[in-house]
């Protein structure tokens, strides 16, 4: 039997993020994605920015049939560590001056450096302290939050092999708004977690008239 989702209660970072989300979610909700202008050079946008457009393109070749087949993805950066992820279907324009084009929203609050010290980011150090600190001591590899926003799908896809992907949910708005591993549909639920394999196809969608809004944190397999 395929397991398409990992069991959260065997993930110690799991009890730890839902004991904590009051915390996380009070970061956020000061944060709550004001944008802030930082043109300080950004070491880990050209990773994040080939990683997820990688992944989009060859979920795309692997099936030519789907709804997708024509479509062009485009990730840029907003500001330091703050990156939106854009598509176009049937010869639509992109414009990064518009919102309405974005798909994902990523915000990048902290990530391990080459000494396997978390480092965090302009916008961790400034907004997330209290999240970062709670989450210091767990093993993770990085922590970022997640925009889907309202009325939008992000295409199927897959990530990194070695990669245990977390999502606590911090804004779940009600209605249909889903995320899909492998052919599985499962709800988010504000602060609960739901792990997933990278590597395992998924795909997600918002079909509602708010965003959802998740802290996204990476730990190796």
């Amino acid at each position: 039997m395929k397991m398409n989702y990992v069991d959260t209660s065997k993930l110690d970072v799991c009890e730890h993020l839902e004991n904590s989300f009051k915390i996380i979610l009070d970061d956020y909700l000061t944060f709550n994605f004001n944008f802030i202008k930082n043109d300080k050079f950004d070491e880990n946008f050209k990773l994040f920015k080939f990683a997820h457009e990688a992944g989009l393109y060859m979920a795309k070749m692997r099936d030519a049939g789907s709804n997708w087949k024509n479509a062009n993805f485009r990730t840029y950066k907003k500001s330091h560590s703050w990156y939106a992820m854009q598509v176009s279907n049937c010869g639509q324009h992109l414009s990064y001056s518009h919102n309405k084009n974005n798909i994902w929203e990523g915000v990048l609050l902290s990530t391990k450096d080459k000494n396997n010290n978390l480092k965090n980011t302009p916008i961790g150090d400034k907004f997330f302290l209290k999240t970062i600190d709670a989450l210091k001591d767990t093993g993770v590899e990085s922590i970022m939050l997640g925009k889907l926003p309202s009325g939008k799908s992000i295409p199927p896809h897959r990530g990194d092999k070695g990669i245990r992907r977390i999502h606590l949910g911090l804004i779940v708005p009600e209605g249909d708004v889903t995320f899909t591993c492998r052919g599985e549909d499962r709800k988010w639920e504000a602060g609960k977690c739901l792990a997933f394999n990278d590597f395992f196809e998924h795909s997600a969608r918002n079909n509602t008239e708010e965003d959802r809004i998740n802290l996204i944190v990476d730990i190796i397999r």
